[in-house]
């Protein structure tokens, strides 16, 4: 994996700076998220080394039950241009794993299931499994999927491959 390019210090100091600003907020839960994964994000794509997760974990425990991805249109979108299809097979569909808050774009259109207890979380299956992933493996829902989901490129995530030009899953 090549390395990562130089960390532009004004980029550091505006995440350190948010992240103050959030952890100073009694309800704050939504801008932690945004927070999140922004980083998740940055750290993915190897813009930020993974370091600055602490910055998630300085912001603290979660405030508000109510979680909310802040997509304002998931249709727009750019998705990884990754055949998923035809690499299922190999990494078992592990990004269907991971947590998904729907965004307000998802509730108000409907048909995209959230956890009651956990508002705007997609529910998980006894096998820790998104409940929209097919016995197949294959999303049940893609065409109305997330902006998450949408937005997710498994591409560099250690948790999904070892080398994914060559096709070697995590284990």
């Amino acid at each position: 994996m090549a390395e990562p390019p130089a960390l532009d210090p004004d980029l550091a100091r505006e995440l350190e700076q948010l992240a103050d600003t959030i952890a100073a907020r009694d309800d704050h839960a939504d801008l932690a998220r945004r927070l999140e994964w922004l980083v998740d994000t940055l750290i993915f794509r190897g813009q930020i080394p993974a370091s600055f997760r602490r910055l998630v974990a300085r912001v603290g425990g979660e405030r508000s039950t109510v979680r909310l991805a802040t997509f304002r249109d998931k249709y727009a979108v750019e998705s990884a241009d990754i055949d998923c299809a035809a690499r299922i097979p190999l990494c078992r569909a592990r990004c269907c794993s991971f947590e998904v808050t729907l965004s307000a774009q998802d509730v108000a259109e409907g048909g995209i299931p959230f956890d009651l207890h956990r508002p705007y979380a997609m529910p998980r299956r006894d096998d820790a499994g998104c409940v929209c992933k097919g016995d197949d493996g294959a999303c049940t829902i893609y065409a109305r999927r997330p902006g998450a989901c949408r937005a997710y490129d498994c591409r560099h995530d250690a948790r999904v491959w070892i080398d994914f030009d060559r096709r070697i899953p995590a284990p």
